[in-house]
């Protein structure tokens, strides 16, 4: 069995001696495993495709107990214009978010979407602090994890709630925080995604330690 959709590199791990083992959010399966065969020799077709956070759109062929990636052709690299170390963390956090929240092989386009306009948003240099908590209270609602409507603080409810429910550019405009505002939301939003996944997440001390 074949099956053709597009989707976002969220990690990789090589294996044997040329291999690499993808994890990819994709928008008509979920979150899936696949492995790229040959992937790291010098002369490998696919090798520039596959990079984390790429968009791509990829051909699969549905193995007993691993996938196996036969195309992939890319879309969109959203590291690439203006790279730098800063940009990658921000990319990196979102992946991990992403790859730590949701289950393998179950459908979500809301998430899907959200990861890649999100994406698109740190690649035109969009105040981080403001991203990532919008990012992440929209995640935890498209998954089903947190709904505003359940806060009692009715300060706190309606800027969660503005967060939830409005685009970003709407939110941009509304919203004006101190620095020190956005690290206790952010740590609050990071408390959650810890407890949920029972893990600590690894991207976070990468973006506190100044890249935002």
């Amino acid at each position: 069995m074949y099956f053709r959709t597009e989707g976002v590199i969220l990690s990789h791990r090589n294996f044997g001696e040329a291999d690499r083992i993808l994890t990819i959010y994709t928008r008509d399966h979920g979150k899936v495993t696949a492995i790229a065969k040959g992937v790291r020799r010098p002369k490998s077709r696919k090798a520039g495709h596959v990079e984390l956070g790429n968009w791509c759109k990829i051909f699969v062929a549905r193995g007993k107990n691993l996938d196996l990636l036969t195309e992939v052709e890319l879309r969109r690299s959203f590291g690439i214009v203006d790279f730098s170390e800063q940009k990658a963390n921000k990319i990196y956090h979102l992946l991990e978010l992403v790859e730590s929240l949701t289950a393998e092989k179950q459908k979500n386009l809301q998430v899907f979407i959200l990861l890649v306009h999100f994406l698109k948003k740190i690649s035109v240099g969009e105040d981080f602090n403001l991203l990532s908590s919008v990012f992440k209270i929209k995640l935890l609602s498209s998954l089903g994890f947190f709904s505003a409507k359940n806060l009692k603080n009715s300060q706190a409810k309606k800027l969660f709630q503005l967060m939830e429910e409005k685009d970003f550019e709407e939110i941009k405009d509304k919203v004006k925080l101190e620095k020190s505002a956005y690290l206790k939301l952010l740590s609050f939003l990071d408390s959650i995604i810890e407890n949920l996944t029972q893990s600590k997440l690894k991207t976070s001390r990468f973006i506190k330690d100044g890249s935002c």
